[in-house]
């Protein structure tokens, strides 16, 4: 990664009680990153997703900052396709604008990258000195098990919200949802092709604002995109040979 370039991609909605804080820790977060890394440069790139509090106002008085807006809310996981579509980096990143993530554990994630010739790292919350609320803590343990049967490497976190990867993965993992489930679709999606994820563990800290998760709701919609991604691509894997003929029936019936 000497001389690449890296961009940080930061997506909010009604984040107006953290989001001069993550800013300011990324923009000083660039040169200990650089340095660390051997990277060149390090931008920092902020989707209003049509937020109606006054994130999109704070955002604007960073001119180091980029800063993309979203007319209307489209989702977490499409804010996040708008950052990459519009980064500069070699390689990307992101992390989430409610202050639970450090910046400067991007070091880590490229180290992880790096020492394990992976395609994407991914920072891993779950561990003592986290402060996930013990139901999302747990459930997140579950999707993850659940992924480890793919091939490749097993994942602790596969919900994490802090991640960097190469650009030349981004094609292979469209399509992805719009919506929060967009994290776990992204590391069953990256499993599913046989790649190697790497991990490492990232301080994790409480949120500053309302989350936006609805436990259940949004807990099925993680399970859901994980299982369907794993029914399309290894039935066996976690079905059995009753999860095969279902595929096999699919696609006889031309469903598949």
């Amino acid at each position: 990664m000497k001389g690449g370039s890296f961009t940080i991609v930061v997506p909010a909605y009604n984040e107006e009680e953290a989001i001069a804080s993550i800013i300011t820790r990324c923009l000083a977060a660039r040169e200990l990153i650089c340095g660390k890394t051997g990277l060149s440069s390090v931008e920092v790139l902020v989707v209003d997703d049509g937020s109606r509090d006054g994130t999109r106002r704070i955002a604007e008085g960073f001119p180091e900052a980029r800063l993309v807006v979203h007319p209307v809310n489209r989702g977490y996981g499409r804010a996040l396709m708008t950052g990459f579509e519009n980064a500069g980096g070699d390689y990307l990143g992101f992390l989430d604008a409610d202050g639970t993530c450090d910046p400067l554990a991007f070091v880590d994630l490229f180290k992880a990258l790096e020492d394990k010739d992976a395609v994407m790292a991914v920072g891993n919350r779950l561990h003592e000195g986290s402060r996930m609320p013990a139901v999302r803590f747990l459930g997140n343990r579950a999707y993850a098990a659940i992924i480890s049967r793919l091939p490749g490497t097993p994942v602790g976190d596969s919900a994490s919200g802090m991640r960097v990867f190469t650009r030349e993965l981004l094609p292979r993992l469209k399509p992805l949802p719009t919506g929060l489930h967009f994290t776990p679709a992204m590391t069953a999606r990256v499993a599913s092709m046989g790649a190697r994820i790497a991990e490492t563990p990232i301080p994790y800290a409480e949120r500053q604002g309302q989350s936006k998760l609805n436990v259940f709701v949004d807990g099925m919609r993680f399970l859901s995109v994980i299982l369907g991604i794993i029914f399309a691509y290894f039935p066996l894997r976690i079905f059995g040979p009753l999860g095969g003929s279902f595929a096999a029936l699919a696609f006889l019936l031309g469903l598949k």
